[in-house]
């Protein structure tokens, strides 16, 4: 790549190794072609992350409610609401 600030050759590199200036832009032509089945790959990443978002957040509900349960039937049976023989 040529740095378009100082006009250095610099190969591959994406930092001009003579000015500092970063050259890559992330663009359509500077992307890597990935074949379908690494399409596939980064999809299912990309889904395991936001199902494993939902999945926490469900069963954080779940641990809620039942410790609620929990707590109001220990609550109520302290306090002689709930007859138990």
């Amino acid at each position: 790549m040529i740095c378009p600030r100082c006009k250095t050759e610099n190969g591959s590199r994406t930092i001009c190794s003579k000015c500092g200036f970063y050259i890559y832009h992330p663009d359509v032509n500077n992307r890597v072609k990935m074949s379908k089945s690494e399409r596939a790959r980064e999809d299912a990443k990309i889904m395991g992350k936001k199902v494993w978002k939902v999945l926490r957040i469900v069963w954080i509900i779940i641990v809620v409610v039942v410790m609620s349960f929990w707590i109001l039937a220990g609550l109520m049976y302290l306090s002689g609401g709930i007859g138990l023989g």
